[in-house]
């Protein structure tokens, strides 16, 4: 399937992070929800000239794109060699993991002692938004909204300089969580999920917040990604995690 029919794919328009965008900023969503939903894969090339050609658009906003994916750590630019899709490791998405956990556990400790009503309406939306895209059997916005609830979350501890850290290691998360999506049953309580998350900070109780973050991911992964789950019962094992 060539990258212009994947970002298709959805069928409520208003979920399409493709519609109603620049160019640069479509091109570089298309190929994003290739990598991440697994349609292209780890070490495959990205031509510049065929991507601009399946998208309509020019091989600078191509390459524009590229250059933006890179710095998600998503492809590798290697000059005259060309693009590949970068690959992240089994063993480098549990040490991801184990990061999130802290760096997150951290911030919602904070962010739930000062975290505003205008704040937590946002974030309501916005699982309003994931029931919506879950319903569209749009995957790619349910992996967006997904790490904007956590990052707006996140940002309110005031802690700038773990946010591109974070966002990171969740990102790369996602290629594992999100890569067979399209093949399993989706889940419907997508939303509700991050509902209950909100409810517990909304107590203003940090230990039960720095808990329920830690069991909200930890649900995700063991649904949507069972090996990851044992790559990271080794690292436990065997004490070889990062942190």
């Amino acid at each position: 399937m060539s990258i212009h029919a994947q970002s298709q794919a959805a069928h409520q328009p208003r979920f399409d992070p493709l519609r109603n965008v620049k160019k640069g900023d479509a091109a570089y969503h298309a190929v994003r929800r290739s990598i991440l939903l697994g349609h292209t894969q780890p070490g495959e090339p990205l031509l510049e000239q065929r991507i601009a050609e399946q998208l309509n658009c020019s091989q600078g906003t191509v390459r524009e794109a590229l250059l933006r994916l890179e710095q998600d750590g998503l492809v590798l630019r290697r000059g005259y060699r060309g693009t590949v899709v970068s690959t992240t490791s089994m063993q480098e998405a549990a040490q991801m993991v184990e990061i999130r956990l802290q760096v997150e556990s951290t911030g919602i400790r904070q962010s739930t002692m000062s975290i505003g009503r205008d704040i937590l309406a946002e974030l309501a939306a916005i699982t309003s938004d994931m029931d919506e895209a879950v319903r569209a059997l749009d995957f790619y916005r349910c992996s967006e909204l997904d790490r904007e609830f956590h990052m707006i979350l996140f940002r309110q501890a005031a802690l700038p300089s773990l946010e591109p850290i974070l966002n990171r290691c969740a990102l790369h998360i996602h290629r594992f969580t999100y890569l067979n999506a399209e093949t399993m049953e989706p889940e419907l309580s997508f939303g509700d999920n991050h509902r209950a998350l909100l409810g517990v900070i909304g107590t203003r109780d940090p230990a039960a917040a720095c808990e329920s973050i830690k069991s909200h991911i930890g649900h995700v992964i063991e649904r949507w990604a069972p090996l990851l789950v044992q790559e990271l019962d080794r690292i436990h094992t065997h004490g070889t995690g990062l942190l």
